[in-house]
């Protein structure tokens, strides 16, 4: 077990010691990604510990190594009453089947579709992102005409934990392991791992070994820069298996602070058993997806959105309504400076356009830049903090060049201490996730929240924010910042927070009063009335 998180919050002093309702319930609470250590997992994590604070036992179920004490630091969290458990990643029926064994579980995976089998159940929906919503024109189709006919078969591999996200152009695209990468493979008699493999831009090759479940090694690879087919016959399995890929791994070095074993591209596996209708979805398992099948919604005894315009997408999508339950924001950690900076600041990871929540840096530069060589903005800097992923970074020179002549400073990869000092003592916070974009046609690329928006808010910046999805339930217009449709707004509403020192003043004291609506101690009201409502605590 975890010791407690240093500076965590406590939600369980506002709980008696005769007022634990969750006292006897063996819970559980679900995410793939806990080893990304995002806002999600806290949303996640803070479950778990209020669950804990009420007197539940608590298992937090992922799949990667994950120190839960460094898990509840990094996220201000107070672990120490839950257990983690790693589970072998074979998926979603195996863990629909482990569910049984709980009197509650959470699903707060994003875009699972878990059938849950435990006496009570929730789903923490970030969104109802269809699963073929980034998929090419031609394979949509293919899942809607021959998907049907596929049906019932089951997928022949899959990427487990241990993978970066996927890279690369139209003609081939491929999949880093971290050094140690899982594949979930369905069961066969004669079956055969087919894949090019790969370490493009390494500065040598390796020895790959691919291990079955037990640890014992299937085969040796050397591997090279250039990518080259492979094969790995598999032993015989009616549960279907695990296989783990693992290779010394590198750092590119730069930006790029990832630790990258082998390149896999175009993994499948054939089967000698398979008749020529199950050897199709083994090439291509996305047919095996039906967009249409919400049936394991149907085992939730209630839905919970991070968020109104989640609910209202959830009420479009799935037909189904839900609780909304806010996202905890760490407003605590944040702690205005009385004098503040002539600084707009800005956070979010760096996306190219047209992939998913594009934070659309650059324009938010050359807007910047067109009111700073007007000579709107005297004296005034722009930061502009973020994640960025090698794969992105052409973008982020992009933003750079941008900036270039201006004082504006890029803040890649910033640490955590970095991005807070900037909130607290910058002036103005922009937000512009999802300009350009069609939200009614693609909502998913709008901010669902907008947390970066509150802990803004709690240090004291105002802000000026796209008027689209998440950010109306946050920013009150002209209470405690600006939403704005068009680039003018920005530009007028930016102005006039530069001149008058009063009116930013009054806005930034509503700002930070408006963001402890979202504080962790806010959460677990919300959480505690979704599970008396719910009877989430009831068998």
């Amino acid at each position: 077990m975890s010791e407690r998180a240093s500076g965590a919050t406590d939600p369980a002093a506002a709980v008696g010691p005769d007022e634990r309702p969750a006292r006897g319930v063996r819970a559980a609470v679900y995410n793939r990604f806990w080893h990304s250590m995002g806002g999600g997992e806290r949303h996640n994590g803070m479950i778990a510990q209020v669950l804990a604070a009420e007197g539940a036992s608590v298992d937090i179920l992922g799949h990667s190594e994950v120190d839960l004490d460094q898990l509840g630091s990094h996220l201000g969290l107070d672990l120490a009453g839950c257990r983690y458990v790693r589970l072998p990643d074979r998926g979603e029926e195996a863990i629909a089947a482990l569910s049984a064994s709980y009197d509650l579980f959470v699903n707060g995976s994003y875009m699972s579709r878990i059938a849950p089998q435990s006496r009570r159940s929730a789903y923490l929906c970030f969104f109802p992102t269809p699963f073929d919503h980034d998929m090419a024109a031609w394979r949509k189709a293919a899942v809607r005409t021959a998907g049907p006919l596929l049906r019932g078969v089951r997928p022949a591999v899959s990427f487990g934990q241990g993978w970066y996200p996927p890279e690369g152009g139209r003609r081939r695209q491929w999949t880093w392991t971290n050094g140690s990468g899982i594949l979930a493979v369905s069961p066969g008699q004669r079956r055969t791992l087919r894949a090019d493999i790969g370490r493009p831009g390494a500065p040598a090759g390796t020895s790959l070994r691919v291990l079955d479940a037990g640890g014992g090694v299937l085969a040796k690879l050397e591997i090279g820069a250039d990518f080259a087919p492979f094969e790995v016959p598999l032993p015989p399995t009616t549960d279907g298996t695990e296989l783990t890929l693992v290779s010394d791994a590198f750092s590119p070095g730069a930006a790029d602070v990832r630790e990258l074993g082998v390149a896999v591209s175009r993994p499948r596996v054939t089967d000698g058993d398979e008749g020529p209708i199950a050897r199709l979805p083994l090439r291509f398992p996305w047919l095996l997806r039906d967009p249409a099948d919400l049936a394991y919604l149907d085992g939730y005894d209630v839905v919970m959105a991070n968020s109104q315009f989640t609910r209202g997408w959830i009420r479009r999508l799935w037909k189904r309504d839900a609780d909304v339950l806010f996202p905890p924001i760490q407003v605590q950690r944040l702690h205005p400076a009385p004098a503040r900076e002539k600084a707009v600041v800005t956070v979010g990871r760096f996306f190219m356009p047209g992939l998913g929540h594009a934070k659309r840096q650059l324009e938010m530069v050359q807007w910047f830049g067109e009111l700073y060589r007007a000579g709107d903005l005297p004296g005034w800097t722009m930061h502009v903090v973020g994640g960025c992923e090698e794969s992105q970074r052409p973008y982020l020179e992009q933003v750079r060049a941008a900036g270039a002549g201006l004082p504006v400073q890029v803040h890649p990869n910033a640490p955590r201490a970095q991005v807070e000092q900037l909130l607290s003592t910058s002036s103005v916070f922009w937000s512009a996730t999802g300009y350009g974009e069609d939200d009614r046609r693609r909502p998913w690329t709008a901010e669902h929240f907008g947390m970066t928006t509150v802990e803004a808010m709690a240090g004291g910046c105002v802000p000026v924010v796209i008027d689209r999805a998440g950010q109306r339930e946050i920013v009150r217009h002209g209470v405690d910042g600006y939403r704005w449709t068009g680039p003018e707004q920005v530009a007028s509403f930016t102005r006039r927070l530069a001149a008058e020192d009063g009116l930013r003043g009054r806005l930034a004291a509503a700002a930070v009063e408006r963001a402890q609506t979202f504080s962790d101690d806010a959460f677990a009201d919300q959480w505690r009335d979704i599970a008396e409502r719910r009877r989430l605590y009831q068998g």
